[in-house]
């Protein structure tokens, strides 16, 4: 749960959908790995460490003194890590790209934290942890329920950025040319985006130039295309005009509600 807030920022900030997709599923089966591993460690030595405030490092000190002080720093430096990443996700969520905005935030929220810390570990950890436990099975089952109800809206999604990298490519590229219809097609897929249209052209941008400079030759780079880059021509069109009807359908619902209203000149004496 604790990672959560950390991990939305650090996925969102990926371009290429499908990396993030499996870095999310890699991450969270070593972080699985790493918990199961532990929650056994500690079942298994449960009469030495239920007194404990920290029961990996009685088990580490009973292993042998020196690791247990391995351990105690790197629990400090995880707990300095955490408590860093959480008070950066929430001044930047709360910031709304203003660096005076998030400053004041970071130095309110560490503060709060800071004081928070005199209560004691075990206090802190009895009290918060269930609350936490209990929270992050609600936020699994709503992100569950939010990728089946968008799931085709995230796959578009790859696939549009998909098509914007290759039409970045080749504008970058030494060996071909964009047309002017390429050029509108690649600021069109940006304007329909869920992401910031300007950030989001300016990664594809990016990741187009680095993508270039580690392919030497034409081959190479279609080779790479072909490889992780493959796209459905007709897929994407279909759902550009889908999503430009529904736009435009939703900017004449718009305009047609600041429409002022006019008076009537309907005497209301006429008026049953």
């Amino acid at each position: 749960m604790t990672a959560v807030s950390m991990a939305f920022i650090l996925g969102g900030s990926v371009v290429r959908i499908g990396i993030a997709e499996k870095g999310g599923t890699r991450g969270g089966l070593l972080v699985g790995l790493v918990v199961f591993i532990a929650a056994i460690s500690i079942f298994a030595n449960l009469d030495t460490v239920k007194d404990a405030d920290l029961p990996i490092l009685a088990i580490a000190n009973q292993i042998h003194p020196w690791l247990a002080y391995i351990y105690a720093i790197t629990v400090f430096s995880l707990i300095f890590n955490t408590a860093f990443s959480l008070f950066y996700s929430i001044a930047r969520r709360f910031a709304n790209g203003s660096t005076k905005r998030m400053r004041i935030v970071i130095i309110s929220v560490v503060i709060i934290g800071y004081i928070c810390s005199f209560f004691g570990f075990k206090d802190l950890i009895s009290i918060l942890y269930p609350i936490l436990g209990y929270m992050g099975l609600l936020l699994l089952i709503i992100l569950i329920y939010g990728w089946l109800r968008d799931r085709k809206d995230i796959i578009m999604e790859k696939l549009f950025r998909r098509k914007m990298l290759h039409l970045s490519l080749k504008k970058h590229s030494p060996h071909k040319n964009l047309s002017e219809k390429e050029r509108e097609l690649f600021h069109t897929l940006g304007d329909i985006s869920q992401a910031d249209t300007k950030s989001l052209k300016e990664d594809i941008h990016n990741e187009a130039k680095e993508i270039l400079s580690n392919t030497e030759t034409v081959q190479e780079l279609k080779d790479y295309v072909e490889e992780h880059l493959s796209i459905d021509e007709e897929v994407i069109h279909q759902n550009i005009n889908i999503l430009q009807e529904q736009q435009e359908e939703s900017k004449s619902t718009e305009s047609s509600k600041d429409r002022p209203i006019k008076k009537s000149n309907i005497n209301n004496n006429e008026v049953k």
